[in-house]
């Protein structure tokens, strides 16, 4: 089974994708704040992760270049799934190495976990092109 990462500090929003990406198949862990996603992308190992940008104590921007940096995650499916989407703040992201980037105000439950599915899906087929 895939599994999925979620970083994200509300809890109704980490418990809402947490069930619905679980009914969809997925094994399903959650990190509240940065620094504690960071520490469960080396423990849990999962397939694609999820992340918030505005978090406590390491913003998600941070734990994306964090990812990017090291060779072992260079490659991991990193979905951006905010509100913070200045101009600035998404050409940062887009440069930092998201894999994808949804909107939380304009993207339904079901878009996202088709997103989190189709990007896994891209992963395992080979389809994903980093740069």
């Amino acid at each position: 089974m895939m599994k999925v990462l979620i970083i994200e500090d509300n809890v109704t929003v980490t418990t809402l994708y947490r069930n619905m990406l679980r009914a969809a198949g997925f094994v399903v862990e959650a990190a509240a704040d940065g620094a504690k996603g960071l520490a469960a992308v080396s423990s849990f190992r999962p397939d694609v992760v999820l992340l918030d940008l505005m978090l406590p104590a390491v913003d998600g921007l941070s734990v994306l270049r964090t990812l990017r940096a090291d060779p072992e995650w260079t490659a991991l499916p990193i979905v951006v799934f905010s509100n913070s989407y200045s101009g600035q703040r998404l050409t940062e992201v887009w440069e930092a190495g998201a894999t994808q980037v949804l909107a939380k105000a304009s993207s339904t439950p079901k878009q996202v976990v088709e997103a989190v599915r189709a990007t896994v899906a891209a992963r395992t087929s080979g389809d994903m092109h980093q740069s």
